[in-house]
């Protein structure tokens, strides 16, 4: 207990002394760390060694940020994981001390792994209960997880009450009936198309979810605002209003922790603002067409993941390249490709934007911020995103409610999308109305085909296991 009481306290000293902090002010610390790192990991890992001695890398000649950055290395699953022994990825004593082994989804063909220690096993509970009290508080209030994910994810917690059910909808239901009473909160953490079925799920195990303070942390996948809008109807949250639950997202790479960028209080207020503003849209977030997806607006730490982007297109985006900022790190990544579409945003451009049109600025976060809009090959040669088309499936909630969140688009033939019905619901009973954002019809209902549950031609039933493919 006289442990446990002084955790408590560290994590509020370290969460005031955040409050304090600015994105700049962390950006500079964790730049000086970058440069640190990657000398000693070249003489750390063969593998790294090898990579950059090819590319005729001077290690030693790197002494800024602006040095590494122009740098023409780059690591990815193809040019390490695929490569190199285990052995020639990790530092000295790495394995003699490894604890576990989380892989990455696969979606890409490639597989990859994230490794951890005995020491930072220990200290991982730590990290994740600062984040989950920097949000949820769960120091004041008895919390419950009902963590959702799949494939052996998961966040060890030395405060919360832990139920591991994976990919079980009627195991997590039960349990969040049974002892939702006896706990302050529940979090949920899942990824969009688990959420929907545990939706669909809730309402044959007539779950009151009036009666239950819940969150939610989606992972896996982005998701637009009017998906957030439709978990927020069902599960009666505001999400203009903390007061009455947060829908949130968390970000991970299976190679780069689980962690990787996060929503907070205040990126999720400011995404909301920017998407109800065309202009700030294409300000903020290149979106110059309704094809375009909205990005997901992240924080994250740049004392752990040195975060940059490169072959930025005019709007600022381009490909995103992680490196891993820890010491006792088993794999060292850096100048990792993640496969993503980013772009850094500024805290003085976000302040511009708004000031410009007059607005009043929401309240920002203290630390630096990312977009994500997703891969460069989820948009189709017609211009349209499939993130676009994701989000658009939420705007009418009674349409929603009869769908399973499956779809599929065909490269050769993108005029027509293929929606998944839930369970025992017939096309014929279904009203399909026109896929439309931002006012500009993506798919009229002519260009819909609906599809049951059994014979949708995409997968009869969706493996939660893996990311689903919406692009053929």
């Amino acid at each position: 207990m006289a442990q446990q009481f002084i955790k408590k306290i560290q994590r509020k000293i370290q969460l005031k002394m955040l409050e304090k902090s600015t994105p700049e002010g962390l950006k500079k610390l964790g730049e000086k760390k970058l440069v640190q790192r990657f000398k000693s990991a070249k003489k750390a890992s063969p593998a790294l060694k090898k990579l950059l001695d090819e590319a005729r890398i001077d290690s030693e000649a790197v002494s800024s940020s602006e040095d590494y950055s122009q740098l023409s290395f780059k690591m990815a699953k193809e040019n390490t994981f695929n490569r190199f022994e285990l052995e020639d990825l990790c530092r000295p004593g790495a394995l003699d001390a490894l604890s576990g082994v989380l892989t990455s989804s696969g979606h890409s063909g490639n597989f990859a792994y994230g490794l951890t220690t005995r020491q930072q096993r220990k200290s991982t509970p730590d990290m994740i209960d600062l984040a989950l009290q920097g949000v949820f508080n769960i120091d004041e209030k008895k919390t419950l997880l009902v963590n959702c994910l799949p494939m052996g994810v998961r966040f060890p917690s030395n405060v919360v009450t832990q139920a591991e059910v994976s990919v079980r909808e009627d195991m997590a239901l039960a349990l969040i009936r049974k002892f939702s009473p006896y706990h302050d909160q529940v979090i949920i953490t899942c990824d969009p198309l688990f959420l929907k079925v545990l939706l669909d799920e809730a309402e044959h195990w007539c779950v009151d979810w009036k009666k239950i303070h819940k969150h939610l942390i989606i992972g896996e996948e982005t998701f637009g605002e009017k998906f957030r809008d439709y978990v927020g109807s069902k599960l009666h949250i505001n999400p203009d209003n903390p007061a009455t639950g947060i829908i949130g997202s968390s970000m991970g790479v299976g190679e780069l922790g689980l962690n990787l960028c996060f929503e907070t209080l205040e990126t999720i207020s400011l995404r909301r603002a920017i998407n109800n503003n065309p202009v700030l849209l294409r300000t903020l977030f290149g979106c110059k067409s309704p094809k375009d997806p909205l990005p997901m607006l992240f924080a994250y730490n740049p004392l752990a993941h040195y975060m940059e982007t490169a072959d930025r297109d005019n709007d600022g985006f381009g490909e995103l390249l992680v490196s891993l900022l820890a010491k006792d790190t088993p794999v060292p990544l850096f100048r990792y490709q993640t496969g993503d579409e980013a772009r850094l945003l500024e805290t003085g451009e976000i302040k511009a934007a708004f000031q410009a049109l007059g607005l009043p600025l929401p309240q920002l976060p203290n630390m630096p911020l990312i977009c994500i809009r997703g891969r460069h090959k989820d948009r189709l040669k017609t211009g349209l995103h499939i993130g676009a088309v994701k989000d658009s499936l939420y705007q009418n909630h009674d349409f929603a409610d009869k769908i399973t969140g499956a779809f599929r688009v065909e490269a050769d033939s993108p005029g027509l999308v293929h929606v998944q019905l839930r369970r025992k619901i017939k096309s014929t009973d279904v009203i399909c109305p026109d896929l439309i954002n931002q006012d500009e019809t993506l798919f009229t209902s002519t260009d819909i085909k609906l599809w049951s549950y059994e014979d949708f031609p995409y997968g009869q039933t969706l493996d939660y296991e893996r990311k689903f493919s919406y692009l053929s």
